[in-house]
């Protein structure tokens, strides 16, 4: 006659430690190889911005500083401050119009007796890009259409040699 040991034959609740163990192994294991994986692949994508990869599509055409400086000394372009609204003295260009993107309206409309879309402009503010062609993409929403913005900012302007004058917030 056969005899079964009785260690062979499972009994309620002995498949709990066996079954844990190995699905905290299958787990150890697919942790494993996905780490090794991202370890050993390519990069798809870099942390950083490779500016000839990556180009900003922007509203109006950037214009260097040295153009603009000829331009300004011309008088045929009207300079617009577009840095944000301003309340202590700060710098800026002599003669330059404030249009900020918080009051695009109300600055609009308080330039619409001697300014107009027929005039040509050239727009800086701080070096940022993104804020200055918003206001590029709203005044061409108008029908302005000559404009550019200054590549560098007032920044790039100071450091050409760029007339500055200094203004307060009220406007003197």
């Amino acid at each position: 006659m056969l005899q079964v040991p009785p260690s062979t034959t499972p009994t309620a609740g002995s498949w709990r430690p066996v079954s844990l163990r190995e699905a905290g192994l299958l787990m150890l294991i697919a942790f494993l190889a996905t780490g090794v994986s991202w370890f050993l692949r390519s990069d798809g994508l870099s942390l950083t911005a490779d500016p000839i990869g990556y180009e900003l599509e922007l509203a109006a055409p950037l214009i260097q500083v040295d153009p603009a400086l000829a331009l300004y000394d011309e008088g045929d372009y009207l300079f617009v401050d577009a840095r944000p609204s301003l309340t202590d003295e700060f710098q800026t260009i002599p003669g330059a119009f404030f249009i900020s993107e918080d009051s695009f309206d109300d600055d609009l409309l308080g330039y619409f007796d001697f300014m107009g879309p027929e005039d040509r402009f050239i727009l800086f503010g701080d070096g940022n890009l993104l804020p200055i062609s918003n206001i590029a993409a709203r005044m061409k929403e108008r029908g302005y259409e000559n404009l550019f913005i200054l590549k560098g900012g007032l920044a790039a302007w100071r450091a050409a040699g760029g007339e500055i004058s200094m203004r307060t917030g009220d406007g003197s």
